[in-house]
């Protein structure tokens, strides 16, 4: 059976462990001078090293034949394959105060094969209070024969009782240079063709963790059938080159949108990560505005020193800020939703600039303006040139504000007539014949005239419906407004699939559930009303026109 890298390689002693010098040098000292505490806590990032250190130290403690800290690999108690004086408990799936009282229990049991019973409890932050309760007893007062090798990535969730009863070792993200060094050797060793940037690039995606640049060593090993480049560690992650993050940026900047989704159609089609793709996108200005601020610093950290230069020129700082406040914000939101190449679009519509250009409202009079033509000097200009642009940013967030206001003032209204008309003459039998009708909207997937509307349809749960009105229900917020603000597409493709004109709103989960509650509780009335709108002025936009923003802009993963 094929052995994974990451275990083939793992670390056997302590000199193999790479980027934890102080911790390997205070380890080493503390066994040459024979003063082994009865805890340790190991606290760290993932793939940093934790749970290998831990074996390795339980291997030392129990060698019979030890040479300072090397282990003989051949007593009974480094050749034992099933060691019952290492214990290792994943404490993620054995969390509970019954599993620790069953360890309390075991913990007086005299060693079977060497001096200690060393007990190593993985992910420990995710035992229950209890179970630290039971914990914190034993750890008190400890038999003189039992070690424990606590191991977490999330310290501060550990009750202070515990900690201080533990010595903590924390453990650091592993450096580039020496996850670089290390996947050479296997590279090396596993006569594994691939490009020094590949490796690079492994390593600065695994983020300091070993363990997971090694797995995608391995990944990259099965992927490619001859040398490994960059792209193919991109492809493998679900990510992008710098390039490539250069030339959406490069988009960004120059408000082109057609190419923007164009790229991101194509990112779909390769089966990107949109989520990686911002933290990329963040990582990537991050780096911008280190080149522009510390050079000097950043030649001395990176690569691609001409590309970064290049792009420098093209994108102001203040633009950066504003573009990762952005990304940052969408980031969060897609961790929490299934349509994160909707959100990746959305998020970067949103950071492009407005279309129109600001204008003054008031024409200066003849006076002012021939006072104006007056050369002035440098910082005359300078004054009246931040004057100008705070007048204009001030008038385009007032106009924007206003319309802004206006458009939701009036989808509000939509919604309200909308909702309670269905709902006065809300039919159970004719919402379970519709529900079912809805997977016909599965034949338009591949229909491009119909596909992103029919996505975002089959999306959502309809929860209400009357003869000829239909409630749609989002867990996301911002779906349920987008559905709201793209109403004539929506309801065109719904005609196109059931054979019949509905009119549609859609609200989400915490407004229905409000809704709801009035409604089986006859808390009010839901009275008919005729609509007193007209939809596609409120939008401001042509049906026609509508469907191509609508297709261009929302597809669903």
């Amino acid at each position: 059976m094929y052995q994974a890298l990451y275990r083939k390689y793992r670390p056997k002693t302590l000199d193999d462990i790479k980027g934890q010098e102080t911790i390997v040098t205070i380890i080493k000292n503390s066994i040459k001078k024979h003063q082994i505490n009865h805890a340790y806590l190991f606290a760290g990032p993932r793939g940093t090293g934790k749970t290998s250190i831990a074996k390795i130290f339980a291997k030392i403690v129990n060698c019979e034949n030890l040479k300072d800290y090397t282990p003989c690999n051949k007593c009974t108690s480094c050749t034992e394959k099933n060691n019952n004086d290492i214990i290792e408990i994943d404490a993620a799936s054995n969390n509970g105060v019954d599993e620790i009282r069953e360890l309390r229990n075991k913990v007086n049991l005299v060693p079977s094969y060497g001096k200690y019973k060393v007990y190593i409890i993985d992910e420990v932050h995710m035992l229950t209070v209890g179970a630290f309760n039971a914990l914190l007893k034993t750890l008190e007062e400890p038999p003189a024969h039992v070690i424990f090798i606590l191991a977490t990535t999330d310290p501060q969730k550990i009750p202070e009782t515990i900690l201080s009863r533990c010595q903590r070792f924390d453990f650091k993200k592993i450096s580039n240079e020496s996850i670089v060094e290390n996947l050479k050797k296997i590279a090396e060793n596993e006569q594994i063709d691939i490009e020094d940037e590949a490796l690079y690039e492994i390593a600065r995606l695994s983020d300091g963790g070993m363990r997971d640049s090694v797995g995608l060593l391995d990944q990259a090993k099965a992927y490619s059938e001859t040398k490994i480049t960059v792209n193919d560690i991109h492809d493998i992650n679900g990510t992008i080159t710098t390039k490539d993050l250069k030339e959406l940026l490069e988009n960004m900047n120059e408000n082109n949108l057609e190419k923007i989704l164009e790229k991101t159609d194509k990112y779909n089609e390769k089966g990107k990560n949109f989520t990686k793709l911002t933290e990329e996108l963040i990582n990537f200005m991050r780096n911008i505005i280190l080149y522009k601020k510390v050079p000097e610093y950043f030649r001395n950290k990176h690569k691609n020193i001409e590309l970064y230069k290049e792009i420098s020129q093209k994108v102001d700082i203040k633009d950066l800020f504003y573009y990762i406040e952005t990304l940052n914000k969408y980031s969060l939101e897609m961790k929490n939703t299934s349509n994160t190449k909707l959100m990746f679009e959305l998020m970067l519509i949103q950071m492009l600039p407005d279309d129109e250009e600001p204008q003054l409202n008031a024409e200066k009079p003849d006076i002012i303006v021939k006072e104006l033509e007056k050369p002035l000097d440098k910082e005359q200009k300078k004054e009246n040139e931040l004057e100008k642009e705070q007048i204009q940013t001030q008038q385009t967030e007032e106009k924007t504000t206003i319309n802004n206001e206006k458009k939701e003032k009036e989808l509000n209204h939509i919604k309200k007539i909308r909702i309670d008309n269905t709902l006065s003459k809300f039919n159970k039998v004719i919402l379970k014949e519709i529900i079912k009708k809805l997977e016909k909207l599965n034949e338009f997937l591949l229909n491009p005239d119909y596909s992103h509307a029919a996505s975002i349809l089959l999306d959502g749960s309809l929860k209400a419906a009357s003869e000829d009105s239909l409630i749609f229900v989002y867990k996301n917020p911002r779906i349920a407004t987008l559905f709201n603000e793209n109403l004539l597409k929506i309801e065109e493709t719904i005609e196109e699939a059931l054979d019949k004109k509905y009119r549609l709103i859609a609200t989400d989960i915490d407004e229905w559930e409000i809704i709801k509650d009035e409604f089986n509780n006859k808390k009010r009335k839901f009275i008919y009303q005729e609509e007193d709108f007209d939809i596609e002025k409120i939008l401001k936009i042509e049906k026609d026109e509508i469907a191509t923003m609508f297709e261009d802009i929302i597809e669903y993963n």
